[in-house]
């Protein structure tokens, strides 16, 4: 009988012992997937996307000799292609915007699925989504709207609106792991402006002073009074409107603090990159130019409203304001502009292909 006994109590203690191990996997399981895989580091001074782009809606973006855009022939799903626009997949059926890429992961705000599902498709709307570059393991980062976003080293600062969390535009700071979220301001402040640990924005409280936020510490300082908006840094400029005087393009140097008028047009939407700015106008002749930085060579491209203008080292794209089914390209500086014929193509045979399963 003893031994008995002794049998049943070692077999309780197995089996309690089994049972604890098993929760404290489970808890452990739980934990990480929460928290998703872990993120290597990024090179000191990462930046997610130029704010020209991430100011046009953020549907495209270069890195590594990839351009990862969102393919308004196929619904804005999210493609990729190489800079000279072979090697034309679709990545993700996610309609994506405020788009950024860093070492082998890409971050966007999904605003919806463009219908067949397809590889790393995240079917989660509203959500702001980090997966690797081919689109495969998507995860939730926030479940917030986001209105704009840009990626600081290893840290993810994003713009969102009112919603139903949110009574108001707010700013908040999290890890590209998805950890260590916080709300940084209980207005909104426009991230895409980033330069090294910085984040130029204009004002919303009250006035639209140039501002400054440090992510080392925190903390945030006037760089200058005025009337700026959509500011975008390139070459140690900042380029931004000027709501009180028409819109017009202005240029401010962060070295010697003067102040260029470069475009004297009503300017709705413009981006900045090799020298060249291109610009769409508002008014009785609306037409999209380019000028060079230093305000030579104005040119008009095309007449009419166009929008969405988003650079990379190839290329310029923007769509038809009219026509959200539309994707044009032009070589910066060139006269001429022609449809995306690679994303057309590409979305074709991807539609065929999804019909046949």
């Amino acid at each position: 009988m003893a031994a008995g006994k002794k049998t049943d109590k070692k077999a309780i203690i197995i089996a309690v012992s089994v049972i604890v191990l098993f929760s404290v996997i489970l808890v452990i399981s739980a934990v990480f997937f929460k928290r998703g895989e872990k993120i290597p580091s990024n090179p000191s001074g990462t930046i997610g996307n130029i704010a020209g782009n991430l100011n046009n809606g953020g549907i495209v973006c270069e890195a590594d000799g990839r351009v990862y855009f969102a393919n308004p022939y196929d619904g804005g799903s999210l493609y990729s292609m190489n800079v000279d626009e072979t090697d034309c997949k679709k990545i993700s059926s996610a309609v994506a915007t405020s788009i950024n890429v860093a070492g082998h992961y890409i971050y966007y705000f999904q605003s919806g699925s463009s219908g067949a599902a397809g590889l790393g498709s995240v079917r989660i709307p509203h959500a702001f989504i980090r997966s690797h570059i081919d689109g495969s393991k998507g995860f939730t980062i926030s479940r917030d709207v986001v209105v704009k976003a840009q990626l600081v080293g290893d840290r993810l600062y994003l713009e969102g609106t009112a919603d139903n969390n949110h009574d108001a535009p707010y700013f908040l700071g999290v890890d590209t792991s998805g950890e260590n979220m916080e709300i940084l301001a209980q207005f909104g402040i426009n991230p895409s402006c980033a330069s090294g640990d910085l984040i130029y924005y204009n004002n919303t409280e009250g006035d639209h002073n140039l501002m400054v936020y440090d992510t080392r510490s925190g903390t945030t300082a006037p760089v200058l009074e005025g009337d700026f908006w959509n500011p975008v840094i390139d070459g140690g400029y900042i380029y931004y409107m000027v709501p009180s005087e028409e819109y017009q393009l202005r240029k401010y140097s962060l070295s010697d603090r003067t102040i260029e008028i470069v475009v004297s047009e009503k300017v709705e939407s413009f981006n900045v990159l090799n020298g060249y700015i291109y610009y769409q106008t508002m008014g009785d002749n609306p037409h999209l130019a380019f000028v060079r930085t230093d305000g030579s060579g104005s040119t008009v491209l095309a007449s009419g409203y166009y929008n969405s203008i988003s650079m990379t080292s190839g290329y310029v794209y923007f769509k038809d304001y009219f026509n959200e089914t539309s994707l044009y390209h032009t070589v910066p500086g060139s006269t001429s502009y022609s449809p995306v014929n690679a994303a057309l193509d590409a979305a074709l045979e991807n539609i065929v292909t999804e019909d046949k399963k």
